[in-house]
């Protein structure tokens, strides 16, 4: 049985975030979903298919639904250009449903306290870098017992 996390936050060509947090969990059970599935990384792809694609936010929380953790990832507008509206929304449209949600928002204080209702809504489930919640993602994993400690698939 694996553990289905769904991977929100910035998709620009610039933040290869996704594949860090990935490797790191490479060793445990876990699909990935993602609002980039389908979607070339390319600059002007990637722009052309979000302004293109009117479904793309229908299709993103039909994958929250079908998801048991949303790991978000909130980075500095100066690193991503992103306001991060679609990720706000996908989570509290995960938190309605009642969904695990693992939040990061390595942004400096000034910029960072605008996020800070999407904060609460992540509880202690908030965390100041990236590896800081990839860990908090590992050990709930393996809390959840689908992949008990120390034990080889």
């Amino acid at each position: 049985m694996s553990v289905k996390v769904y991977l929100a936050g910035d998709i620009s060509y610039r933040n290869r975030w996704r594949p860090k947090v990935m490797k790191a969990c490479d060793d445990l059970p876990i699909e990935w979903l993602s609002p980039v599935d389908t979607i070339d990384y390319a600059p002007k792809k990637l722009l052309q298919a979000n302004n293109n694609n009117m479904v793309f936010l229908d299709c993103d929380l039909v994958k929250v639904d079908k998801c048991d953790v949303v790991f978000a990832y909130l980075r500095s507008a100066q690193v991503c250009g992103s306001k991060h509206s679609g990720t706000s929304t996908e989570i509290g449209y995960a938190h309605k449903a009642g969904k695990i949600i693992v939040l990061v928002n390595d942004m400096p204080e000034d910029e960072g306290c605008k996020y800070a209702f999407i904060q609460r809504i992540a509880g202690r489930r908030f965390f100041k870098t990236l590896d800081e919640g990839i860990d908090f993602l590992r050990e709930f994993v393996q809390e959840m017992g689908y992949l008990p400690t120390g034990e080889k698939e």
